[in-house]
């Protein structure tokens, strides 16, 4: 993604953020959206497991289908961008992305994973929810801007397009927020 991508990216996360707001029962910080992306991150996890044929029965609900990939990483984007603008700040220069690794799906999901777990840390630090540990955890501006590398790289590794995806959903949120509205 290119500095330009990602502020594309943030102009729409601040604009659907603002959107979404009227549709919660209560006003979402850094850590609601960090619990959001565990969500994201679980869809995501069962789109995965479907297109390696494991057995998904008992871990979906059939009223509510979950197989779009793409779909569910940019979900995930979408989280992992909402976390610094709900706390007030932006993402930092975003990282070149690691090895390939040996096996390369597995291993990018287990990598955005890790992302993921230390920008909902940093979130939770953020809003009082968590001490400080020892060590240097990441900030919430470096956390989400390797989870957004994290993303990008097992995208690609998928064979996704994930600003095309983003760009998709942003369309569907933009879509049911005007819906919601116009039925108010």
């Amino acid at each position: 993604m290119t500095p330009e991508d990602l502020a594309g990216a943030l102009t729409d996360v601040r604009r659907l953020r603002a959107g979404f707001a009227g549709t919660a029962p209560q006003p979402w910080t850094a850590t609601t959206a960090a619990a959001e992306m565990t969500v994201q991150l679980g869809h995501l996890a069962l789109c995965l497991l479907r297109r390696r044929g494991a057995d998904t029965t008992g871990l979906h609900d059939p009223q509510r289908p979950i197989t779009n990939t793409g779909d569910e990483l940019a979900d995930v984007l979408l989280a992992a961008l909402s976390v610094p603008t709900l706390a007030g700040t932006e993402p930092a220069a975003l990282p070149t992305a690691g090895p390939e690794g040996r096996d390369g799906e597995i291993e990018h999901f287990l990598r955005l994973l890790i992302t993921v777990g230390q920008l909902a840390e940093a979130a939770m630090m953020h809003d009082g929810f968590r001490h400080q540990p020892t060590g240097t955890p990441p900030s919430i501006p470096a956390a989400s801007a390797s989870a957004v590398t994290a993303a990008g790289t097992l995208a690609n590794r998928l064979r996704l397009d994930l600003l095309a995806e983003f760009r998709a959903m942003v369309l569907d949120a933009d879509a049911f927020l005007r819906a919601r509205n116009s039925t108010r």
